[in-house]
């Protein structure tokens, strides 16, 4: 059985996925996952392979929202990506790193989506 956390995250992707669909990008893969490292969205816009974190709170929110994804969740993405990366027939993608908060309320929900959210870190910096 499923707590409610687990419940409010599976509705907060669904939103997500909604939400990418409404772009018109591509969806390659949800939930994928490679060792114990996890994706939420992989998708592709033109020349971008876009690796998206899902993160769903009630609202009000106690932290800033956009700080909701750790460094050590950050780097877990960023090893994700070469993985993902490294299977694909096609090596000339560019990759980003998008967050998607979905925030749910009493009136309904609000979907904040930030592009770039952050940069894989240079080997040497």
């Amino acid at each position: 059985m499923e707590s409610h956390k687990q419940t409010l995250g599976r509705w907060g992707e669904d939103v997500a996925l909604h939400h990418v669909i409404k772009l018109g990008w591509e969806v390659l893969s949800r939930n994928w996952r490679v060792g114990r490292m996890e994706v939420d969205l992989v998708v592709r816009d033109g020349p971008w392979l876009i690796l998206v974190e899902v993160k769903t709170r009630t609202e009000p929110v106690q932290a800033s929202w956009h700080r909701i994804v750790s460094k050590a969740q950050q780097e877990r993405l960023i090893r994700a990506a070469r993985v993902y990366l490294a299977r694909l027939p096609e090596r000339h993608l560019e990759v980003r790193f998008d967050v998607i908060a979905v925030l749910k309320n009493r009136h309904g929900h609000r979907v904040l989506h930030t592009e770039q959210a952050f940069y894989p870190l240079l080997p040497g910096r």
